[in-house]
């Protein structure tokens, strides 16, 4: 498995005359797939280096800049963690000289991971068994268990080489490695396994591990729907025998990252594994667990939740086309000028809203703020200030939720 990437770098200059040095003690390799450099800056006179992030696989990253030293010299924002995507070069902070009069010298370290960050993990969220709901497989190690998964919550199931991996939960590929034909139970194994990472909306991130050479189906970068194949089992890296090992962790930072308890569903979607006072409890290691990810009951309307981001801890996602909404993974959501609105899917990426009073009313990213109500046959425009205009009446109607 990849570890975290941890930088230091100084950068001093005490003449202001004299042009800045910087010097880099990192364990910079070829294979890092994100760096972060100083850039003179041209463009400004207000500043005098960038602090340039570049990145070189398709992928989500998280970085912490961490300021070592700051003398006589003023960052351009007080933001210190950054999400960052694609390939490229991104600006994360310029810096300039407080007293122009006076020498300067500055210092810091990075660390990233892949992955965007989130405040917290949305513990209500259903995730599905892995594979298909024609197989059954039991669980070998369980939550903590003694052999390698003390201090983790992850499970591994017992699945033959070859098996087909799905989708537990819908995300977008951050991470993967699957050029590995090696396993045993030796140190050096620790390294050697095959994995898919697939990161979600709300900074959590699902690992898929110890696949077989090449057994990757997917490539990085790529939007994963829930239940879509995903990998082949296998028995590389640091294994016994042939098994899946998965985990689920929430990056609030590169430097707080950590595994976390998933609700787990069977194929009619029932939950699995809430105890009597309604604490995730881990899957039971010895019993057979059938599959549900490719089940055909799923989570309605994702035409809205596609790109965007859920606060794990108070439910609501931002960066819909249909604004902000309060969003609990379930039936309804609730929209703050609209109030509960019953989402679905429909054609070319649309979809239909009930509420109690207005009834059914359809749109799309391209369509909206207009809406369709099906009960008046006509379309009305919607502003959260004013309310939905009725292009029949010609008139402003007052929102009631």
């Amino acid at each position: 498995m990849k570890k975290i990437r941890f930088f230091r770098i100084a950068v001093i200059s005490v003449a202001l005359a004299a042009p800045w040095t910087g010097r880099a003690d990192s364990e910079n390799e070829s294979s890092d797939t994100l760096t972060v450099a100083d850039v003179n800056n041209t463009s400004s006179s207000a500043y005098f280096s960038d602090l340039v992030a570049t990145t070189t696989v398709d992928s989500k990253f998280c970085v912490l800049v961490t300021f070592t030293k700051l003398q006589n010299v003023t960052p351009s924002t007080t933001q210190t963690l950054f999400n960052l995507s694609g390939k490229g070069q991104t600006t994360l902070l310029s810096l300039s000289v407080t007293d122009a009069k006076a020498g300067y010298a500055y210092g810091y370290s990075y660390q990233y991971r892949h992955g965007h960050s989130g405040t917290a993990h949305n513990a209500d969220h259903k995730y599905r068994l892995p594979y298909s709901t024609s197989e059954s497989y039991a669980i070998g190690q369980e939550y903590f268990g003694s052999f390698s998964h003390q201090g983790e919550h992850a499970l591994d199931w017992n699945t033959p080489e070859g098996t087909t991996l799905r989708a537990a939960r819908g995300g977008t590929v951050i991470d993967l490695k699957e050029d590995s034909n090696e396993g045993g139970v030796e140190e050096k194994h620790k390294d050697m396994a095959n994995y898919v990472t697939i990161g979600h909306d709300d900074g959590s991130q699902a690992t898929y591990v110890h696949l077989q050479l090449n057994g990757a189906l997917v490539e990085l970068g790529d939007t994963v729907t829930v239940g879509q194949a995903i990998g082949l089992s296998g028995n590389t890296g640091y294994s016994s025998g042939p098994h899946l090992h998965f985990k689920v962790s929430q990056l609030k930072s590169p430097a707080d990252f950590a595994s976390v308890p998933t609700l787990f569903v069977d194929e009619n979607g029932t939950v699995l594994n809430l105890d009597a006072d309604g604490n995730i409890t881990s899957l039971v290691e010895g019993e057979s667990y059938g599959g549900s990810a490719d089940s055909n009951f799923s989570v309605l309307a994702q035409s809205i939740r596609s790109g965007t981001v859920l606060d794990g801890s108070n439910k609501w996602r931002t960066g819909s086309w249909f604004g902000t909404f309060y969003d609990r993974d379930q039936s309804w959501i609730f929209h703050p000028q609209m109030g509960w609105l019953f989402p679905v899917d429909g054609e070319d990426s649309s979809v239909w809203f009930y509420h109690s009073t207005r009834g059914w009313a359809w749109t799309k990213s391209t369509s909206f703020p207009w809406l369709y109500f099906n009960s008046t046959k006509g379309w009305k425009y919607f502003l959260a200030e004013l309310g939905f205009y009725d292009e029949n009446g010609r008139e402003w109607e007052s929102i009631d939720p």
